[in-house]
């Protein structure tokens, strides 16, 4: 099944995977799908990043968990499912035109670095890239970029935290002022 399959499902973007068990079963299809993707466009092998844990259902988090102790320090990929079910006026991440409102903003797409953690065998430090993701076309392209750079390059992690900042000013700049 292509993403394109995945995308012309009738339960897309699958915000009932709590209580459906196809919606939940076409929602970790979708991140497998999207990360495969992501890594072959970028050259990148699939193969090395194995499952780490598994899909939760009851909140997203993770609903992907991929880790690839090939390199060193071994490196986690976690994606958490994200959903505006607040209804915030939402940021659009195509234009990143300024959103006209004085409360808070959904941002369908959050990326974060984390170190400092230890594998399964409680004492190799990992290094993971989280990241919340809402599903849509914008998110799926920023989601190939970090995916690529954290997974298939791999650009170390002062270059990450770059990617991060930058991703993070221009996400700043189009928010409302605190």
């Amino acid at each position: 099944m292509t993403l394109d399959d995945i995308r012309r499902h009738p339960h897309y973007p699958f915000g009932d995977f709590q209580g459906n068990d196809l919606s939940f079963l076409m929602l970790e299809l979708y991140w497998v799908e999207l990360f495969a993707h992501a890594l072959a466009q970028a050259g990148g092998d699939a193969g090395h990043w194995q499952p780490q844990a598994p899909a939760d259902r009851e909140d997203g988090n993770p609903i992907l968990q991929l880790i690839n102790r090939q390199l060193q320090p071994p490196r986690v990929l976690r994606v958490v499912q994200r959903f505006n079910t607040e209804h915030l006026p939402a940021l659009d991440l195509q234009t990143l035109a300024p959103v006209a409102t004085t409360g808070d903003v959904y941002v369908a797409f959050v990326p974060g670095l984390t170190t400092g953690a230890v594998d399964d065998d409680g004492s190799s430090p990992i290094d993971e890239l989280v990241i919340s993701s809402d599903l849509s076309p914008a998110c799926e392209k920023l989601f190939a970029h970090f995916a690529a750079r954290w997974c298939a390059q791999p650009v170390s992690e002062a270059q990450m935290r770059q990617a991060e900042q930058a991703y993070w000013a221009r996400v700043n700049a189009a928010l409302p002022a605190a």
